[in-house]
């Protein structure tokens, strides 16, 4: 017996025995560092589809969902939007009070405000779809960890262009993304993939930093 204890106390202080300090997996989603300044999210100022300019600010003490789309998705934008709606619905106690939601354009030559007022209101979302232009979305896309890729189609006979200069009015994005969940103090917290969404344990994610 004695050795068994020895052995047990052993375990203990071995490193790989425990769970490392600051390291737990505490939600569903990827847990995002802290301390880590890659992950600092730069202030932003973006319109609204009413015209109005919207910032991180306005979102004090609140828990923000941050979601990067654009109007003419054809595929994951519309799921991600109709994932985030039915968060607004099973959470509507604390939405807009407690947490919020925010969903930025990775397509600014195409998305106006108009165009996104659109978009929103033809799927009723609820919150802000904010634009703007490249200057103002390049430092919010790279705080995100947002990668964009714009293309020509290929009957224009264009080849592939950055997220600079103009554009042909025919081309497609191509964007690798993720919904994020930031605190109340602001720091990204939460990594939800595109084609990872699962809404329930989202929702806890959601819930779990509210109650911080």
């Amino acid at each position: 017996m004695r050795c068994v204890a020895i052995v047990l106390a052993l375990c203990i202080f071995l490193p790989g025995c425990t769970e490392p300090v600051g390291e737990t997996d505490i939600f569903h989603g990827e847990d995002l560092p802290t301390d880590d300044p890659e992950y600092d999210i730069s202030e932003f100022s973006l319109i609204k589809p009413d015209g109005n300019m919207t910032n991180l600010s306005d979102y004090e003490g609140q828990v923000l969902i941050v979601s990067f789309i654009y109007s003419r998705c054809p595929d994951v934008c519309p799921v991600v939007s109709s994932n985030l709606r039915w968060i607004s619905q099973e959470l509507a106690d604390d939405y807009e009070t407690n947490f919020s939601i925010v969903s930025i354009t990775v397509d600014p030559w195409w998305d106006t405000q108009n165009v996104l007022g659109q978009y929103a209101t033809e799927r009723n979302l609820s919150w802000p779809h904010l634009t703007g232009d490249v200057a103002a979305l390049e430092p919010v896309w790279e705080s995100f960890h947002v990668g964009l890729q714009t293309y020509v189609n290929e009957s224009a006979g264009n080849e592939s262009n950055n997220t600079s200069g103009r554009h042909h009015p025919d081309y497609l994005v191509d964007h690798s993304t993720a919904t994020i969940i930031i605190d109340k103090e602001h720091k990204q917290r939460v990594r939800w993939n595109d084609l990872d969404w699962e809404p329930t344990l989202f929702a806890e994610d959601v819930q779990q930093l509210m109650d911080e």
